[in-house]
């Protein structure tokens, strides 16, 4: 039997963005049009097999509603059950993500450490780019070595508007690296 995801297509502020949900637990808050899309999906058909349905579930609702709340400023963290679907490397680096406070930032170098891989820094920043759980995931806290904007899945617009609701961005150089 195949697993079933189920998904809402939602208009967020910064872009349109999958909300999907595998067994009451959140797998997916991602950019519609984000770069790294294909390769998310590629890893969920390969690790999953899942059919996909468009269909409206409690989940997918809490996690809008949440998503909203944070748009709004009036939340700093999720409340909602996740399902990581990764290697045990991308899990462990995004399970380190969940720990940086909202308004705060890390450096690649930072998760690496806080993961046990000192210097797997490239490692570190392809699974934060891997993330299938933006926001929710704080994956847009990370920032390149002297805290420069690095790339995000949603785009560098996306990242500094979100680093921006944080209070995060306007303490940031402008500098953006590859």
């Amino acid at each position: 039997m195949q697993n079933q995801i189920f998904y809402q297509q939602w208009s967020s502020p910064c872009g349109p963005m999958c909300i999907a949900s595998l067994n009451d637990q959140l797998i997916m808050s991602d950019w519609i049009d984000g770069w790294h899309r294909q390769t998310i999906m590629k890893r969920f058909d390969r690790m999953l097999r899942p059919q996909w349905i468009e269909k409206e579930t409690p989940i997918i609702l809490k996690a809008i509603k949440e998503l909203k709340e944070y748009f709004a400023k009036e939340r700093r963290s999720f409340d909602l059950p996740v399902h990581l679907v990764g290697s045990e490397f991308q899990v462990k680096t995004w399970l380190a993500l969940q720990k940086i406070p909202y308004g705060e930032s890390r450096t690649y170098g930072d998760i690496a450490q806080e993961i046990g891989q000192s210097g797997a820094n490239r490692a570190v920043g392809g699974a934060v780019g891997q993330n299938s759980l933006s926001i929710i995931i704080p994956c847009h806290r990370v920032l390149g070595s002297r805290n420069t904007l690095t790339g995000y899945g949603g785009g560098m617009a996306t990242k500094k508007e979100l680093l921006r609701i944080e209070g995060i961005f306007n303490s940031l150089s402008d500098t953006t690296q590859g």
